[in-house]
């Protein structure tokens, strides 16, 4: 009877001891999760209670070699942390996250994430990989040219990249399905080549992926629009022109010194020969005069009737015969030209009247 009631005390005692251990202990830590890239890897987690004085330990397992992991924690009153500087090897490692929540020196259970890795060829849930850098195209030589910083530079503080000295190997890839694969070196501050296309489109489109040992990028797609063939510069055209003209000109030259050389030494000899020979002195037709039209004055005419009529009748009958003696060379000369009056065509009046002014060269008829 004693027995059973000591056993039924001790049960009591111990039911009540963990009834207040378990309210007590805080809860733990919900949906822990990965977030990996090029620059580092951030875990979360979800907490439902933050207004109690509540701790996180967060725990990141190696598991490099399983026979001796190391393990690195920290606390922190966040629902998040960076924990990239406390990956070791993460070029060939993975690891796993664990959250605990610590109130009062009391700690929850932990709670697990998932499996992750930045080595594509170990076994994991969650697979990191690294962003390709961005690409510049350019037609370049009839090709096209592709041209990126190198990761080795851009990520160079990533843990993925910590410890590595190998070289960036990447591949391009275009819608031809040609592929091109190329090394850049550790030291090089960009990573460049070109790319050959069999016919002309309007967009040419490449899809660029790489490695660096076992971490691996994401791939890369970008496009050129444009036309990416090759024309010979303006100056292919102009240089020569330019050749040309300068020789026309330059020969020119030398011709009119050659010829002005000449004409010099001719003119020199000439005066030797002849001092005189050009000397041609001042001629009256160098001398421009104006000329100056002057009336000449005229005098009155004055007709008389003359005194002596035998001497008129004989005037009047020698005027008579050379005037018929005229008129018959004139109708001999030009038959077919009538003149409208012949030499006894005269009426009287015009007869004296050629009478009276046969003495007047002058008068007016």
């Amino acid at each position: 009877m004693r027995i059973q009631i000591y056993i039924s005390v001790t049960v009591l005692i111990l039911t009540y001891k963990s009834a207040s251990e378990a309210a007590s202990r805080p809860s733990p830590p919900a949906s822990v999760s990965i977030q990996c890239d090029s620059y580092g890897v951030e875990v979360r987690w979800e907490y439902p209670d933050l207004d109690q004085d509540v701790q996180f330990q967060v725990k990141v397992i190696h598991d490099y070699n399983e026979r001796n992991s190391n393990i690195t924690q920290k606390l922190t009153r966040s629902l998040h942390l960076n924990i990239s500087s406390m990956l070791f090897y993460p070029a060939f490692n993975r690891y796993i996250v664990t959250v605990t929540a610590l109130r009062g020196g009391e700690e929850s259970e932990p709670t697990p994430s998932d499996i992750f890795s930045y080595n594509k060829y170990a076994t994991a849930n969650i697979k990191c990989y690294l962003d390709f850098p961005e690409v510049k195209l350019s037609p370049k030589d009839g090709k096209l040219h592709v041209q990126f910083i190198n990761p080795l530079q851009l990520y160079r503080n990533s843990p993925a990249l910590r410890g590595l000295t190998d070289n960036l190997q990447y591949c391009i890839e275009t819608e031809e399905r040609n592929e091109t694969c190329q090394t850049c070196e550790i030291n090089q501050n960009t990573c460049e080549t070109s790319i050959v296309f069999s016919e002309n489109r309007g967009e040419y489109c490449v899809n660029l992926t790489g490695k660096i040992r076992q971490s691996f990028f994401n791939l890369r797609s970008s496009c050129f629009t444009g036309d990416i063939r090759s024309y010979p510069p303006i100056t292919v055209y102009v240089y020569p022109v330019l050749g040309v003209v300068f020789t026309l000109l330059f020969m020119t030259a030398i011709i009119m010194l050659l010829v002005t050389k000449c004409n010099s030494e001719i003119k020199k000899k000439v005066l030797l020969m002849s001092p005189n020979v050009f000397d041609f002195g001042e001629t009256k037709g160098d001398k421009c005069r104006t000329l100056k039209v002057e009336p000449e004055p005229c005098s009155a005419v004055k007709i008389e009737p003359a005194k002596n009529t035998k001497e008129q009748d004989l005037l009047l009958k020698i005027g008579d015969e050379e005037w018929s003696s005229s008129s018959k060379d004139l109708r001999s000369a030009d038959s077919e030209v009538k003149n409208p009056y012949g030499p006894n065509d005269l009426v009287g009046s015009e007869q004296s009247d050629l009478s009276n002014f046969y003495d007047c060269p002058h008068a007016p008829r």
